[in-house]
């Protein structure tokens, strides 16, 4: 080869080499970004994993107890092979995880919002926050987001949760009302088809086994309308005379409680024979007149004069359709029997009471609802208890009666009187623990004023007289007192409620068994001095709530929902927005509103 031809391959060669290196060093420039972006995916990939781990995690603590899911940040670990909070993170490999959890707000419709509406305590916003350090001051996040809510909570009717009925003192047609836990808010108020002259006694039962409601209205001319609600369309049904002014409550309504028969009792306004009447409907059997069977006499043989009060309970017991009745006539005689079905048999073998208190002791109707009734929740034994004439400041006025044996034919025993209830019960009320044969009593006396209470064990009564001795005075038609039951997990109380002297706030006790402790509470508005008609009722799907409902001396109507956690810690808040839900109610007294859970 010549030196001209080694020069020219010289040349070549390292022409090749400087382009080779050319190609090398921007190949291998090209090539880093895309490991960069390798590396990232994959660890995105694996905190996605870490992410999605940690819901789950949530999800699964959730479905075992959803108490357990709270405000805050977590981590999360194991133990007894079970996922559990641990600390505010975990860190799984490289990577920190924490969930972020928030209770979550809906409108009054029941949507999320972002922003006001009312917080829902069964729904929570969880983030599971992964973090990671890609390089030194490079640190990556990624979060996946979830809902989670109390599933096993029952679902809400399609109509809310509670039907709220009452008068206007100004109009002939009844108002209604929806209210639904999630918002804890009461719907506008909607008119039912109108009746003659002004309603003023409300009863609303709902039935156990479909959404169905049955509702009473008595008029001040002594006409009784009873109204039916499928959930979707309400019906007028019919009518009867019953007598009165509603200054007593003449009738009542209740559902056996696996058929779901309505059975609606009523005085029929005569004396000396069939002083009381009764119309049902079948439970598989929707609303309309056409429905409900014509009426049927019931002469008791204990009673002998107008029907002045008529109270009914349905027997909670599993596959009872049994319904006690009770009530009370113009000569201030007590008499109850059972329902077995198909009519009211096994009436006291004896007249319970001759002599009911009353707040005008004379010759005159009973003015006062001095009496009520209870099933145990357990065994189907029945309680009656009641006041009487006789009893006043410092002399014991309390009576009671139990049916024993969970059928229609229960048997009665003998009248008993407490001996540690040491004044009148004027104004009183029973109530059950739904869970267990324990119940709680409480009863104001106009006599002294005094406020005395009791805890029926399922077997005896342990009781307090003068829990508080300057309650308000109770007058002729009015309810002062209210008793009731929570339950949160496995803590019960029962509650109190009650017209302090003067109060315009909530006068409260929470009891376990007899221990009880007072709780008033104030509210905006405040009640008008005095108070008229008090009731309470324990939400049957969250027995850890109630609704408190009352009407004022100024006809007001409010209502204040009670909430206890397993600590306890008891939490009202204003159902009715912190104003009124009527400011002019037809009457305060006897009954002036009704207010009912849905049961299904």
């Amino acid at each position: 080869m010549s030196i001209k031809n080694q020069g020219i391959a010289l040349i070549e060669v390292i022409l090749a080499i400087a382009i080779f290196a050319v190609i090398t060093t921007g190949g291998i420039t090209g090539f880093i970004p895309v490991l960069n972006q390798n590396r990232q995916s994959n660890e995105i990939l694996q905190a996605n994993r870490v992410a999605e781990e940690g819901l789950e995690a949530a999800r699964s603590i959730r479905n075992r107890d959803f108490t357990l899911i709270t405000n805050g940040t977590k981590g999360v670990g194991i133990s007894s092979n079970l996922w559990t909070f641990s600390g505010t993170s975990d860190v799984t490999d490289d990577f920190t995880r924490q969930l972020i959890f928030s209770t979550a707000s809906r409108d009054a419709g029941g949507t999320l919002v972002t922003s006001g509406g009312t917080t829902d305590p069964d729904t929570f916003l969880v983030k599971s926050l992964v973090s990671w350090i890609y390089s030194t001051g490079d640190t990556k996040n990624f979060s996946l987001d979830t809902i989670l809510t109390n599933w096993k909570k029952p679902i809400s009717s399609g109509v809310g949760d509670a039907l709220l009925l009452y008068g206007n003192g100004s109009v002939s047609t009844p108002y209604w009302r929806t209210y639904s836990t999630t918002s804890n808010t009461f719907t506008a108020k909607s008119t039912l088809s109108a009746i003659a002259n002004s309603p003023r006694n409300f009863v609303v039962r709902t039935s156990p086994q479909k959404n169905e409601a049955i509702v009473g209205v008595a008029n001040n001319t002594g006409t009784l309308y009873v109204y039916c609600f499928d959930g979707t369309t309400w019906t007028q049904d019919w009518s009867t005379t019953i007598g009165g002014t509603a200054t007593t409550r003449r009738f009542d309504i209740a559902y056996e409680n696996t058929s779901g028969k309505a059975v609606v009792l009523y005085s029929t306004n005569t004396a000396t024979t069939n002083e009381l009447s009764f119309r049902t409907k079948l439970g598989s059997s929707g609303c309309g007149s056409a429905n409900w069977t014509s009426a049927t006499n019931f002469n008791p043989v204990r009673t002998s004069d107008l029907i002045s009060w008529v109270k009914m309970i349905s027997n909670p017991t599993t596959s009872s359709n049994l319904i006690a009745a009770s009530w009370v006539d113009w000569n201030k005689d007590l008499s109850a029997a059972i329902w077995n079905g198909t009519t009211f048999q096994n009436e006291m073998t004896s007249v319970g009471e001759t002599k009911i208190e009353a707040i005008n002791t004379g010759t005159t109707f009973p003015d006062s609802e001095s009496f009520d009734l209870a099933y145990e929740s357990v065994s189907g034994d029945l309680m009656t208890i009641w006041g009487i004439s006789s009893g006043t400041n410092g002399v014991g006025g309390v009576r009671y009666r139990l049916c024993t044996g969970n059928s229609a034919s229960c048997t009665w025993g003998s009248i008993t009187t407490p001996p540690t209830w040491a004044d009148d019960a004027t104004n009183l009320d029973l109530s059950a623990n739904p869970n267990t044969d324990e119940m709680v009593f409480a009863s104001i006396g106009n006599a002294g004023s005094d406020l005395q209470t009791g805890y029926w064990s399922g077997v005896g009564w342990t009781n307090t007289a003068n829990r508080d001795t300057s309650t308000y005075q109770p007058s002729a038609g009015t309810k002062l007192v209210a008793t009731s039951w929570l339950t949160s997990g496995a803590t019960k109380r029962n509650i109190i409620i009650y017209n302090d002297s003067g109060a315009t706030n909530i006068g409260m006790y929470h009891c376990n068994s007899n221990t009880c402790t007072a709780l008033d509470v104030g509210v905006t508005p405040v009640f008008t001095s005095p108070q008229r008609w008090y009731e309470l009722s324990s939400n049957p799907k969250s027995k850890d709530q109630l609704m408190f409902t009352l009407s004022d001396n100024a006809s007001d109507l409010f209502a204040k929902r009670l909430v206890m956690s397993s600590t306890p810690a008891f939490t009202w808040t204003a159902s009715d927005g912190s104003t009124q839900v009527e400011t002019t109610l037809s009457q305060s007294i006897v009954k002036p509103f009704g207010f009912a859970w849905w049961q299904k």
